[in-house]
């Protein structure tokens, strides 16, 4: 019976690990950055909450509110910068999200809350003047904004190549050999295609970074031009 107990209890174990290893993220195969913001106080801080007047019993049990002089402020000795509340972070995460102004690509399936994802693509075209492979389609990624007190996480995921012909598509370009194999793909196909590729997730998070630097409130209006 004991020996039954502990055999179910290390196959319990082995299950549990399994699963959580095959949850983990494997953070070679995408861009990631924690980025620390800081907002001014004055705009963002909660104001004060006074102090009550003072008050007095009189005679006959009541209280009476006694006139105070006007205390004087203390000086505010402190930093004027604080950490960026999470709610300012979502607001420019979906300010980001929202602007379909970029030329170089497009986005779509954005999804808002504390995360904010999109789909991107960018066009894929051949450079060469007589290709030898039919490789022109797209290059598509996941980019997910994560917004906690002073800080955000962006990470540019499941980067991915798709042909126009879908038997040239290469698929994730963490590969070292393409998923439609290296007979339809040739190695300097593919090379080119991996370097395109993680340009282009580069250019989303540096689009994205200079977004999220701009107070929610400082962002143009959409009627602006």
């Amino acid at each position: 019976m004991i020996r039954k107990i502990i055999l179910t209890s290390l196959l319990t174990a082995s299950a549990t690990f399994a699963f959580s290893q095959a949850d983990k993220e494997d953070e070679s195969k995408m861009l990631r950055e924690v980025i620390t913001v800081q907002v001014d106080k004055a705009k963002f801080a909660a104001p004060a909450t006074p102090a009550p007047p003072p008050t007095e019993t009189t005679g006959k049990g009541k209280k009476k509110t006694v006139e105070a002089p006007p205390a004087e402020a203390a000086p505010d000795t402190t930093s004027p910068l604080i950490p960026a509340p999470a709610s300012e972070l979502v607001k420019r995460a979906q300010i980001w999200s929202n602007d379909n102004k970029s030329t170089k690509y497009t986005k779509s399936n954005c999804s808002g809350g504390s995360s904010t994802v999109c789909q991107v693509s960018f066009p894929y075209k051949i450079k060469e003047l007589n290709p030898t492979d039919k490789v022109e389609g797209e290059i598509t990624m996941t980019v997910t904004i994560d917004a906690k007190e002073g800080k955000y996480r962006y990470t540019v995921n499941n980067i991915k190549h798709k042909a126009t012909v879908s038997e040239t598509s290469g698929g994730d370009v963490y590969l070292a050999v393409p998923e439609c194999g290296s007979m339809k793909l040739t190695d300097l196909s593919w090379k080119h295609i991996k370097s395109a590729a993680l340009t282009d997730a580069k250019m989303v998070a540096d689009d994205l970074k200079a977004k999220m630097a701009i107070p929610s409130g400082d962002a143009p209006k959409k009627d602006d031009w």
